[in-house]
C-alpha cells in the first residue's frame, strides 16, 4: 500500500483554528514550517499501519502538527531550550497537580515523545490499536 501524503492546504483545512497562518515569520506559521513538519513525518510514519487513505491522512496530519508544535516551541526558546521528559507532577507556589503516566508509555521513548503535544497524543491514540497483535505467519521452508 502506498498512500498519498496530504498537502499544505489539507493541513490548513484540518487545523483551521489551531495555528495563525500567514507570511510574517515572527507571528505566523509559514507554509515552509508545515513543509518542514511534513519532512519529519515522511521519515517517521509507517504507511503499512494505516488501513485507508482517510486514516493515513488523519494520522499524517496529526503527526505533522505534533512536529510543528515542537519546532515552534524550540524556535521560541533558542539556545536556552531544553526538552522536558514526562513529568508526573507540577507545582507553582501553593498549587500543585499530579497525574499518572501509563507504564506502556513510560517504557517507550517514542511514545513518551508523542505525549509532549496534544496532537502527538491524538496520533498515539489512533496508532495504539494498530500496534497490538499485528502478527503474520508465512508458509515456507528453509533450503537444505
Amino acid at each position: 500500500m502506498c498512500w498519498t501524503a496530504p498537502t499544505v492546504a489539507n493541513f490548513k483545512t484540518q487545523f483551521l483554528r489551531d495555528f495563525p497562518y500567514g507570511t510574517d515569520i515572527n507571528t505566523s506559521v509559514l507554509d515552509a514550517d508545515i513543509v518542514n513538519a511534513f519532512n519529519q513525518v515522511d521519515i517517521t510514519i509507517n504507511q503499512q499501519l494505516w488501513g485507508s487513505q482517510t486514516a493515513f491522512t488523519l494520522g499524517y496530519l496529526l503527526l505533522a502538527a505534533h512536529f510543528l508544535v515542537l519546532t515552534l516551541r524550540s524556535s521560541s526558546q533558542g539556545l536556552n531550550g531544553q526538552y522536558n521528559w514526562a513529568q508526573n507532577s507540577k507545582s507553582v507556589g501553593s498549587v500543585s497537580e499530579s497525574f499518572s503516566i501509563p507504564q506502556r508509555i513510560l517504557d517507550n521513548p517514542d511514545f513518551m515523545a508523542y505525549t509532549k503535544t496534544n496532537y502527538g497524543s491524538q496520533y498515539l491514540n489512533l496508532l495504539w490499536p494498530k500496534l497490538s497483535g499485528q502478527m503474520f505467519s508465512v508458509m515456507g521452508r528453509t533450503k537444505p
